[in-house]
């Protein structure tokens, strides 16, 4: 099963049939033992015992021959998946500040910079600290946003101006290339 969808797929849809945390999903309801076999092996779903199947086919009427349903591993393997697939509420930006597209490489340079903080004789902007910390990740882009105003932006610059002459010239230059600060 492993990182596939197919078996978020299996899951969501015997959350779907089972109702609630007590229902059962019986074969011909688009689940059989075959598809849900390796999700039972996971402990993600639990078959039906012989008490619990004869229970089902007195409440049915009818011969119950397999069932399963979600358990409490697989509840919460869907419900993980679900926030994991959905992106994080992000408040939108304040009137004025810039968003910056960084590399993870990028942040972190940012990150020495801020961590330096008092011991610099040019210290980094107030609210770039903030600023990097609320960073999100946007995975279309693959950076890492971050929203800024004037003053942090070249406070941004600066710390890639130590980073060019201790380490890398490139942070540097793709800001001043692409955000025409240096």
């Amino acid at each position: 099963m492993g990182r596939s969808g197919g078996h978020i797929a299996l899951l969501q849809r015997v959350a779907d049939m089972q109702g609630g945390q007590d229902g059962w999903v019986s074969t011909g309801q688009g689940v059989d033992a075959r598809t849900a076999g390796p999700a039972v092996r996971l402990g993600l779903l639990s078959e039906a015992s012989a008490e619990e199947l004869a229970e089902l086919a007195a409440r049915a009427g009818r011969p119950a021959l397999w069932a399963v349903r979600l358990t409490a591993d697989g509840w919460d393997v869907l419900q993980y998946a679900h926030r994991r697939s959905s992106p994080p509420a992000v408040a939108p930006p304040e009137p004025g500040l810039q968003k910056v597209a960084l590399h993870r490489s990028e942040l972190d340079v940012l990150k020495r910079f801020i961590a330096l903080g008092e011991s610099l004789r040019c210290v980094p902007e107030e609210g770039l600290d903030a600023a990097v910390e609320a960073a999100r990740f946007d995975p279309p882009s693959n950076r890492w946003i971050v929203y800024v105003d004037g003053p942090q932006m070249k406070s941004m610059a600066r710390a890639y101006f130590l980073e060019r002459h201790s380490g890398s010239a490139a942070p540097a230059n793709r800001f001043a290339r692409i955000y025409g600060v240096s």
